[in-house]
């Protein structure tokens, strides 16, 4: 490989190096392990988020235009406020429970991404998961032969994600490495290794 010294065990985190070794089989050999990236929350851009504003705001004078209210002689209190206040009111909630719903995606996925661990043997990737009252480590592994492909996701800054492919029959939604660093290293090692660890010329 052109870096040797990323997969050095002795550059393991220690509570990552301590977890996993006592997963490991008298003979096995840890060639990786990684605490993931804990995702940042997305910022809202100035420019959508004032034109989403507008077109809310737009939306109750459509409404009240619809509905015949801007063109009464005498108009009544309860008709303004149901004609310009039932969209906004409508479409702005919308957005807020979508808004909450992102939220409590992002901080359910770094609560469990702050309690998981990554490693890679010469014998099979393993995923582990630190218990948040007694620090124990529950891991889970996967064997050579389950992982068929792998399809790496990889941001500007080297970061990403690798999914494993094949896996659809035996757990629900993507499995992988989410958040971890030089994905494409990783990605090259677990081919060697576990995937094809002997390629055909």
């Amino acid at each position: 490989m052109d870096d040797q010294g990323w997969c050095d065990p002795d550059d393991f985190d220690d509570s990552v190096r301590d977890g996993v070794k006592q997963e490991l089989s008298p003979g096995e050999c840890l060639l990786w392990a990684e605490r993931p990236t804990l995702p940042r929350m997305r910022r809202v851009r100035l420019i959508p988020l004032a034109f989403v504003v507008v077109l809310t705001a737009l939306s109750g004078v459509s409404l009240a235009g619809m509905l015949g209210v801007l063109n009464q002689a005498t108009i009544n209190p309860w008709a303004v406020v149901a004609g310009f206040g039932l969209a906004p009111a409508t479409i702005g909630t919308l957005i807020m429970l979508d808004a909450l719903y992102r939220t409590g995606s992002w901080m359910s996925r770094r609560w469990t991404l702050a309690r998981t661990v990554y490693a890679m043997t010469d014998q099979r990737v393993i995923i582990g998961r630190f218990d948040p009252t007694d620090g124990r480590l529950d891991a889970y592994s996967i064997i050579p032969g389950l992982i068929a492909d792998t399809t790496p996701f990889e941001y500007p800054d080297g970061t990403g994600d690798l999914h494993f492919e094949g896996l659809g029959a035996i757990v629900r939604g993507p499995i992988g490495f989410f958040g971890i660093r030089r994905v494409r290293n990783v990605d090259r090692l677990l081919r060697e290794t576990l995937i094809d660890p002997f390629p055909r010329w």
